[in-house]
C-alpha cells in the first residue's frame, strides 16, 4: 500500500510541523493537496522535548488540528516517530555544537532519507524549514543523494506578522482563536494568517551511488565521497592477481570468469585491435557447428588466453569444457551481464555505465548508415574508456 511521509528537521519551534502539514494537506487555496500518512522528526533532545509537550497528547495542539480538519484525521505523528541525534555512544544530544556534534546529526539525516526512500511504496516529502541552518543543509543534500521522482523537498513560510505570534501554529477555522506576541499584544485571528509551501527543486544523484549506499547505513561523508568519484575523470586500474577492478577508492572482486571476460576486452581496448564481435545468437555450439561458425571458436580461444593463466587462483575446467566447441552468444552475454551488475553494486550506476563493455551500435550510434552497415554494428562490442584512463597491474 502507498504511503505518504513527512520529514522534518527541527530545532525548537514545533511551530514548523503544523504550519507544514496544513500548507501541504489544508491549504484550501491548493487543488492538490498532499496528506502524510506519517510524519517523523528529526531534532536534538530539547526540540523533541517542545514537540511532545506542545504538540503530542489528547488536549494538545495536533489533536485540535486533526478534530478541526477531517483530511488529516489519520495523520499520525507518535513518539516513535522522534529521531534524536545521539553521539557515537548513543546519548541523546541536547544541541548540536561542536564539528564532531553536526556530523552524527548528518549521518542520522542522511540514514533516515536513505531508509525512507528505499521503499519505492513511500512518497517522502521533506521539510528543511527548522532547526539550524547546517541541520536544513543536511537534509537537503540528503535527499538530493537518495531522492527519487516521487520525493519532494519543501520550506513554509509565515507572513510577518503571525511569525511573531507565540501561540501561532496553523490557521484554525476557530473565529476566536486569537494570536498574541511576547508582549501579550493580540496580533490578530489565526485563521486569517497566510502561509505558504515554497517547493524546492532538487538535483537527483541517486543514481551516481553504489548499491552499498542505497541498501545499507552510511556515513554522510561516505557517500558524498562516492557521488565525488562518480563525477571526477575516470582512473580505471585492473589489478590481475588480485582479479580487481579498481576505480578510485572502491575496489570491485570478479570471479575468474567474469574477470576475464572483462581482462579480455580491456586489452583488446589497450591494443587498438578490432572491436570483438559477439557470437551469433540462437547458434549451438557443436562440433558440427565448428566447421560453420568458426568465429565461435576463435572467440573461444581468445577468451580462454586471459582465462586459464587464471585458473590456478579460482578458476574451474566446467569453463573449458562448456568452451570446448565455441562460444555461444548465451556465454557472452551471460558474462557481459554478471560483470555490468558487479559494477553497479560496487560504482554506483552512472559510474558503471561509463566503464562497461558497450555495443557500439549504442555508443557510436548508427545516423546515416546503411542497413548493413547497422546489422554489422550491433554485433560488435568494446570499452568506452580512453586508453591513458586504464592501467593494468600484475599482469601475466
Amino acid at each position: 500500500m502507498k504511503k505518504n511521509i513527512l520529514l522534518l528537521v527541527t530545532g525548537g519551534t514545533p511551530q514548523i510541523i503544523t504550519e507544514t502539514i496544513w500548507a501541504l494537506a489544508c491549504d484550501p487555496q491548493h487543488n492538490e493537496q498532499w496528506v502524510p500518512d506519517e510524519v517523523h522528526i528529526i531534532s536534538t533532545r530539547y526540540g523533541l522535548n517542545e514537540v511532545k509537550n506542545k504538540l503530542l497528547g489528547k488536549d494538545k495542539i495536533l489533536t485540535r488540528m486533526k478534530n478541526e480538519y477531517a483530511q488529516i484525521a489519520n495523520l499520525r505523528l507518535e513518539e516513535n516517530f522522534l529521531h534524536c541525534f545521539t553521539d557515537q555512544e548513543g546519548n541523546e544530544l541536547e544541541d548540536l555544537r561542536t564539528p564532531e556534534e553536526n556530523e552524527f546529526a548528518a549521518n542520522l539525516i542522511c540514514e533516515k532519507i536513505r531508509h525512507f526512500s528505499s521503499d519505492e511504496k513511500v512518497s517522502l516529502h521533506v521539510s528543511i524549514a527548522g532547526g539550524r541552518k547546517t541541520m536544513g543543509f543536511y537534509a537537503g543534500y540528503a535527499l538530493s543523494l537518495y531522492g527519487r521522482a516521487q520525493d519532494r523537498m519543501s520550506h513554509v513560510l509565515v507572513d510577518e506578522k503571525f511569525e511573531k505570534g507565540i501561540n501561532f501554529y496553523y490557521p484554525s477555522k476557530n473565529e476566536n482563536d486569537f494570536i498574541i506576541d511576547r508582549e501579550n499584544k493580540t496580533i490578530g485571528l489565526s485563521k486569517d494568517a497566510q502561509v505558504w509551501l515554497a517547493q524546492i527543486p532538487f538535483v537527483r544523484l541517486r543514481t551516481s551511488l553504489p548499491e552499498e549506499s542505497l541498501i545499507k547505513k552510511s556515513n554522510f561523508s561516505d557517500v558524498v565521497n562516492a557521488i565525488n568519484m562518480a563525477s571526477q575523470p575516470i582512473k580505471l586500474i585492473l589489478d590481475v592477481k588480485q582479479q580487481k577492478v579498481i576505480v578510485g577508492q572502491k575496489e570491485c572482486e570478479l570471479s575468474s570468469r567474469e574477470f576475464a571476460f572483462y581482462y579480455w576486452f580491456v586489452k583488446n581496448k589497450l591494443n587498438r585491435a578490432d572491436d570483438i564481435v559477439a557470437p551469433e545468437k540462437g547458434v549451438v555450439a557443436s562440433s558440427a557447428n565448428k566447421v560453420i561458425y568458426p568465429q565461435m571458436i576463435k572467440l573461444a580461444e581468445d577468451y580462454l588466453s586471459f582465462y586459464k593463466p587464471l585458473k590456478g587462483f579460482m578458476g574451474n575446467d566446467q569453463v573449458e569444457e562448456t568452451l570446448q566447441f565455441g562460444m555461444e552468444r548465451t556465454f557472452f552475454d551471460e558474462r557481459k551481464t554478471a560483470v555490468l551488475k558487479a559494477f553497479k553494486k560496487t560504482f554506483g550506476l552512472d559510474l558503471a555505465n561509463k566503464i562497461e563493455i558497450k555495443n557500439i551500435a549504442r555508443l557510436r550510434g548508427t545516423k546515416g548508415l546503411s542497413k548493413e552497415q547497422k546489422l554489422a554494428l550491433q554485433g560488435k562490442y568494446a570499452l568506452e574508456l580512453h586508453d591513458s584512463n586504464v592501467e593494468i597491474i600484475g599482469s601475466f
